[in-house]
């Protein structure tokens, strides 16, 4: 019958499977196709980073502080408003919010009606710049911690807290998702393969050190906030009692750790700068906008080493005296990644961008390779299939096991075809094989994979044919 057919068909449109290459990706995700590139085209963000202009704004939108229920029902009132999925984020130093088939400016304005405010100045991005932005928040790049793990960690916690409270679906925390991904490559790529010790880590280390060369030290803490506390632990740990603590104000700073604040001295910024004593270290972890310590307002001019574990930074060089020496955030930076020069930041940045870049357009094209993969995938499935058939025939001996090989063969030829191609031209690969195979045998490969192309081809998208 094919032959017939074949006859007949001279002039008969080609069979094209290319046009399942070029169909867009679709993912399924508890049951419902998703296209990829919709999804990225659909998401919407509003974010802004801490400075000395929006300090108040980024005060009243912060959730930082709130309880886990408090968060959830602030977002919830956003996502309210919005009538879609929201995903908030809150860090020491910005806030930010992705919406999904939103556009920035309605998410704005959302988010202005829920927290009481009649304007801010966010930044907007939208679709692909979304993730990008994402990426760069997560890796530290925008605030020149490359491979810093602490916002990573936030981030992966807050769309846990959305998945499991039902404020993104899972659909679209697929999104976010694909941002840990790139991330990934991106700590990858840069060699950060092995977890960035923690800042108390690398302060207890420091703080041994200095111990093991002067045996008892007069420390002074600024600070009383969860690292303040932290490093009166560490210090206190290490059997030293000479410690004062400096803070804004101390009575209501020994509130939020009785047991510690009794155990050393406390007093307020203006009490030090008079009386300084004569400490040998001095540990900052006070979060500010500006540096607190600079040339117009000087650290006390005694000698020490000076740990400044504050981002940004709380103390400029220019607000050192002679006998001071500053272990700054490039410094702490250096050491945790365990690189031997000092980081040159802009370049840093540049080659990031680069990197980024990169990364992108391979998550892009990923978009598409998925799609060729589920179509390949299908080829090589049919023509398997028919080949259990060919070898259950009386042409196949049972020790005959080339059927299976031949299949995956044609389904390579017709994989790699990037044009439309005709019948006699599928006839003509099928037949030119240096396999032995007995000719009525291979007449029925003919024909049976000429019937699954023609039929394939007749069909608009590729759930369509495998249906």
């Amino acid at each position: 019958m094919w032959r017939g057919e074949n006859m007949t068909n001279l002039g008969s449109p080609k069979i094209d499977l290319t046009k399942f290459l070029s169909a867009p990706a679709v993912h399924t995700i508890n049951d419902e196709t998703v296209d990829p590139r919709k999804l990225m085209n659909n998401v919407s963000m509003v974010s802004m980073k801490l400075n000395s202009d929006n300090v108040e704004h980024v005060k009243t939108m912060t959730t930082e502080g709130y309880s886990k229920e408090e968060r959830v029902q602030f977002i919830e009132s956003i996502r309210s408003r919005v009538k879609s999925d929201v995903f908030e984020l809150s860090t020491c130093n910005r806030v930010l919010y992705v919406g999904f088939e939103v556009d920035c400016e309605v998410l704005e304005q959302s988010v202005l009606g829920v927290t009481g405010l009649e304007d801010a100045p966010f930044d907007r991005y939208s679709g692909i710049d979304v993730w990008r932005q994402l990426v760069k928040v997560c890796s530290g790049l925008d605030s020149f911690i490359l491979g810093e793990l602490q916002v990573m960690g936030q981030f992966r916690g807050s769309v846990s807290l959305h998945r499991k409270n039902g404020l993104i679906s899972e659909m679209n925390g697929v999104f976010f998702d694909h941002v840990v991904a790139a991330n990934r490559m991106l700590r990858k790529e840069f060699g950060f393969n092995q977890t960035t010790e923690s800042m108390l880590n690398l302060a207890t280390t420091a703080i041994e050190e200095l111990i093991s060369k002067e045996k008892e030290l007069n420390s002074v803490v600024l600070g009383f906030g969860e690292m303040g506390i932290k490093a009166v632990d560490t210090i206190l740990d290490f059997g030293q009692s000479e410690i004062t603590v400096v803070t804004r104000n101390p009575e209501i700073s020994k509130q939020r750790n009785p047991d510690i604040a009794s155990k050393v001295r406390m007093m307020t910024f203006e009490q030090w700068q008079s009386e300084p004593g004569q400490p040998s270290l001095i540990i900052s972890t006070i979060r500010n906008i500006e540096p607190t310590y600079n040339h117009e307002h000087p650290l006390p001019s005694v000698t020490s080493t000076v740990m400044d574990f504050s981002w940004p930074p709380s103390i400029e060089h220019d607000g050192l005296s002679e006998n001071q020496t500053l272990f700054g955030m490039d410094h702490w930076i250096k050491v945790a990644h365990k690189a031997g020069l000092e980081w040159d930041y802009s370049s840093t940045v540049q080659e990031s961008d680069l990197l980024l870049t990169d990364i992108q357009e391979k998550f892009m094209n990923a978009l598409t390779d998925r799609t060729q993969s589920k179509f390949r995938a299908f080829i090589y499935k049919t023509l398997e299939s028919l080949s259990e058939d060919w070898k259950s025939t009386e042409y196949v001996d049972e020790k005959d096991n080339q059927m299976a090989p031949f299949s995956r063969e044609i389904a390579t030829w017709i994989c790699n075809q990037s044009r439309p191609f005709g019948r006699d031209e599928l006839e003509e690969v099928i037949r030119a094989t240096e396999r032995t195979i007995n000719p009525n045998l291979l007449g029925r490969v003919v024909t049976d994979v000429t019937d699954a192309m023609l039929h394939i081809n007749g069909k608009s998208t590729l759930p369509e044919a495998t249906s």
